[in-house]
């Protein structure tokens, strides 16, 4: 069984967490993490209530580890502890648990997002007006006509898309499946915000190339099933399970009821492995009662 944490290292744990927060509110990636969380609509509006500024986020930040790590030292202090250095306390967590958490976006969210970026450019494109392709004559370099500004954005994703294909190759399987799923879940956000909002100028690309409502649903349907199935590969890795044989793609609830029976079984297997561990404790040879 997970051995619980004391007294003293629940109070470093937390004032760890408080200092990993803090870092990933000063980060770039949480910059565009943010800007990518609230999708504004029209005239300045929010779908939701208006984000909290971000340098308003990062004083919070800070204060809540300086609170954490002066009730650390209170703490220490009381039982005569010898204090925690704070570099340990800083890295506790990160030690405790490895590489769980959020991903840091870097050069392959960049590409996820610019690739749907000029994803939404081309369906625009294809379906202007033609009178936005005429040359009016005037100075400059000439207009391109529609196919070549289709022909040009599509070289555009063509070359992002093969350098976020070698980044995945680099990554091991979790990660790059953690990647997937992400691009995934940006492109669910935007069909659900098309459905919710018609009007917003944001999802004016998804009512471009999906005329219908229902047309929307269905590709949400199969957005959401494909992140099933995937988040479902995720957890089979995570308990050591095979991940050869895999559900194909198909319609939602039945990959809802394939990840909801494999999560029981991957509880179960994690209550053997604890089993296990007691009994090898107790100088009990596990392989002889398997037989």
């Amino acid at each position: 069984m997970a051995q619980g944490y004391t007294g003293h290292e629940k109070l470093i744990a937390e004032a760890s967490k408080a200092w990993r927060y803090h870092e990933w509110t000063c980060s770039d990636d949480f910059a565009d993490y943010e800007s990518e969380r609230h999708v504004v609509i029209a005239e300045g509006d929010y779908t939701g209530r208006p984000p909290v500024p971000i340098a308003e986020q990062q004083k919070r930040a800070t204060e809540s580890w300086d609170k954490r790590l002066a009730e650390l030292r209170a703490y220490e202090e009381q039982e005569g502890l010898a204090p925690t250095p704070e570099e340990d306390v800083k890295t506790f967590v990160q030690q405790r648990h490895g590489d769980k958490g959020r991903r840091r976006g870097g050069r392959a969210i960049a590409l996820q997002k610019y690739i749907r970026r000029t994803q939404r450019q081309i369906t625009e494109v294809e379906t202007a007006p033609e009178d936005d392709f005429k040359d009016t004559g005037g100075r400059g370099r000439p207009k391109m006509s529609r196919e070549q500004k289709v022909k040009h954005l599509e070289g555009l994703a063509g070359k992002a898309q093969k350098e976020l294909d070698g980044i995945y190759k680099g990554m091991d399987e979790k990660d790059r499946l953690w990647h997937q799923v992400h691009d995934l879940k940006s492109h669910r956000r935007q069909l659900k915000l098309a459905l919710k909002s018609p009007e917003n100028p944001q999802a004016k690309s998804i009512w471009l190339k999906h005329r219908t409502e229902d047309e929307v649903k269905e590709v949400l349907d199969s957005t959401c099933a494909e992140i099933a199935r995937l988040e479902a590969k995720m957890a089979m890795i995570d308990a050591g399970i095979s991940t050869d044989e895999q559900p194909s793609r198909s319609k939602l609830p039945q990959i809802q009821e394939y990840r909801r029976t494999l999560e029981a079984m991957i509880k179960e297997q994690r209550k053997i492995k604890a089993l296990e561990k007691e009994a090898q404790e107790l100088g009990i040879d596990v392989s002889l009662l398997k037989r």
